[in-house]
């Protein structure tokens, strides 16, 4: 495997690790964006783009100050859509 294939394998299993996750399981069923429409986020500090959401949780992917790559649940309420120019995150 070569170290393209390892990231993209590495960020697939934290995705999966961070869905089983879900702070509320009875949330209701997981949503997922259509690839090529996840929208750009901020939730307080971090930037990100939101990959799957139930009711009252979105599941952001972010890259942090170390590079390395976030997956997590946050609450809908802190998660805010901004457009690209206003957008300061890392690669994604």
């Amino acid at each position: 495997m070569n170290n393209h294939d390892k990231g993209g394998f590495d960020r697939m299993m934290a995705r999966l690790n961070a869905e089983s996750k879900h702070p509320k399981p009875d949330d209701g069923k997981i949503m997922e964006f259509p690839s090529g429409e996840m929208p750009l986020v901020r939730a307080g500090e971090i930037y990100g783009r939101a990959i799957r959401y139930t009711r009252t949780y979105g599941l952001i992917e972010w890259v942090d100050e170390q590079r390395n790559y976030q997956v997590e649940w946050l609450p809908a309420r802190q998660i805010k859509r901004v457009d690209k120019e206003s957008w300061s995150g890392r690669p994604l």
